[in-house]
């Protein structure tokens, strides 16, 4: 009897494991897709802004002369380490937590250059004016 149980456990474990590295896959392409410079779906989504914050499709800031742009990487960050310490309803599944992990891998895969959070101008928000 104990050999069933052992092996039933193993089995779960693999598939938890291997849902996890499904959602970590799916997490990577899904982001990979609405963030891609030459995205067909980036490129439909609308640029909100109001006054000097740029709140969709991506958070930036104009502050001082500067924006700061706050990327999804960054959010999912956040997000991953809360869910860890908070029991946060759909935080708390294994599955989000491997979509959020897929986002901050595809996130800091890209070059160094697109990782840049402080930018003395940017080609969506208006001009920064001098003083």
């Amino acid at each position: 009897m104990l050999f069933y149980y052992e092996i039933f456990t193993i089995n779960l474990l693999k598939m938890h494991i291997l849902s996890i590295l499904l959602s970590i896959a799916l997490g990577f392409i899904a982001i990979n897709a609405l963030t891609h410079d030459r995205s067909r779906i980036k490129s439909r989504m609308p640029n909100v802004i109001i006054g000097k914050v740029q709140i969709f499709p991506v958070l930036r800031i104009q502050i001082r002369g500067s924006v700061i742009h706050f990327h999804h990487w960054f959010h999912f960050s956040l997000m991953l380490g809360y869910s860890f310490i908070a029991s946060a309803g759909i935080l708390d599944h294994s599955f989000t937590r491997g979509i959020l992990l897929g986002g901050i891998i595809q996130g800091l895969s890209l070059p160094k250059e697109y990782r840049k959070i402080i930018y003395r101008e940017h080609p969506v928000l208006p001009p920064l004016k001098s003083r």
